[in-house]
C-alpha cells in the first residue's frame, strides 16, 4: 500500500538475500584490446583477406602435361588438357561503373588468346577459419595437458566398436552372486570423448563475443562469497521473532497479515511495530558483521 512503501523499501534487503546460484555480472571475457595500437596507426589499413586465382599454377602445368591441344578452323588454340581460350568471339560478365556512379554488370568480350574461366579475386578474411584438425589437436592437448591425462581418443560413430553381450537382469543378479567375482578393470583418467573437440564439453571455458559466454568473472565469485559470509553471520545475530516476522512480510498482502490477531487496525500497529524493529535489528547486525 502507498503508505507502507518507506517500509517496503526498507525490507527490501531481506527479499535480495544473497542464496542460490550466483548470478555472474560479467564473463572473463576482456573487452579491452590486448594490444596498444595507436589508432592513427591503423586507420587506413584494410582487412587482409586470402585472395583466390583460379586456375592455379599447378592446374595448368598439369593441363599442359597432358598434350592434349585443340585448334579451331583457323588454326588458333582455344583449348589445352582443361584449359580454354579465347578465339575472340566469347564474352564473361564483368562490371563497370555507369554514369550515375553505380555498379553495372556487363558482358565483356574477350581478346583473342585470353584463358576462359579464370578468377581473381579476395575471398574469406583471413584470421581464424573455425575448427580445423590443426587447431582440434592443439585445443584437445591443452585439456589433455591442463588435467594431467592422456590425449583423447575420440571414435567416430561408425568405427566404433560392436559386439557388446547384452544381458538380462537375471544373469547379472547371477554374476554378481557368483564367485569369484569378474576382474574389474579400472580405465585411467581421461578426458570425456563423445566429440571430436573436448572444449565442447567445458562451456564455462569459452570465451565468445561480446562477453555472451564464459566462466564467471574471478571477481563475481569472490564477491559473492564475502556476501554470503556477511549474510550468514548476520542472520545468526537475529533473534528467531525477527526471521519469522520478516519472512511473513514477503508472503502477506497486508500489515495485518504480518502479525494475525485481534482487530485489523490492532494488528496492523503491531506489525508495523515489529517490523520495524526487525528492520532496525537486520541494520543493525549487518553494519556489525561488514565491520
Amino acid at each position: 500500500m502507498p503508505r507502507h512503501g518507506d517500509m517496503a523499501e526498507q525490507l527490501m534487503a531481506w527479499r535480495n538475500k544473497p542464496e542460490g546460484p550466483i548470478e555472474p555480472v560479467k564473463t572473463n571475457w576482456s573487452v579491452i584490446p590486448a594490444n596498444d595500437n595507436n589508432p592513427e596507426d591503423v586507420a587506413d589499413l584494410g582487412i587482409e583477406r586470402s585472395w583466390r586465382i583460379t586456375p592455379s599454377v599447378g592446374e595448368i602445368m598439369a593441363s599442359v602435361a597432358t598434350h592434349d591441344v585443340e585448334r579451331n578452323d583457323d588454326g588458333q588454340i582455344v583449348r589445352i588438357g582443361k584449359l580454354r581460350f579465347s578465339d575472340g568471339a566469347q564474352t564473361e560478365r564483368a562490371y563497370c561503373y555507369g554514369v550515375d556512379g553505380k555498379l553495372v554488370q556487363y558482358d565483356a568480350r574477350m581478346p583473342t588468346g585470353a584463358m576462359l574461366g579464370t578468377r581473381d579475386k579476395p575471398e574469406t578474411q583471413l584470421g581464424g577459419t573455425g575448427h580445423t584438425e590443426r587447431s582440434t589437436v592443439r585445443s584437445n592437448s591443452y585439456f589433455a595437458e591442463v588435467f594431467d591425462v592422456e590425449y583423447p581418443e575420440y571414435v567416430k560413430a561408425g568405427k566404433r566398436r560392436t559386439g557388446k553381450v547384452l544381458m538380462t537382469q537375471a544373469e547379472q543378479l547371477s554374476v554378481l552372486a557368483s564367485e569369484p567375482w569378474p576382474e574389474i578393470k579400472m580405465c585411467p583418467p581421461s578426458l570425456p570423448c563423445g566429440t571430436e573437440r573436448v572444449a565442447e564439453n567445458f562451456v564455462g571455458m569459452h570465451k565468445g563475443k561480446k562477453g555472451e559466454s564464459g566462466a564467471i568473472a574471478w571477481e563475481d565469485i569472490a564477491m559473492a562469497r564475502v556476501h554470503r559470509e556477511i549474510w550468514d553471520e548476520t542472520v545468526r545475530m537475529l533473534s528467531e521473532k525477527d526471521i519469522e516476522t520478516l519472512d511473513a512480510a514477503l508472503d502477506a498482502r497486508n500489515l495485518a497479515e504480518v502479525a494475525p490477531g485481534g482487530h485489523r487496525r490492532t494488528a496492523e500497529r503491531r506489525a508495523k511495530r515489529e517490523l520495524q524493529a526487525a528492520n532496525d535489528n537486520l541494520v543493525a547486525a549487518r553494519k556489525i558483521a561488514a565491520a
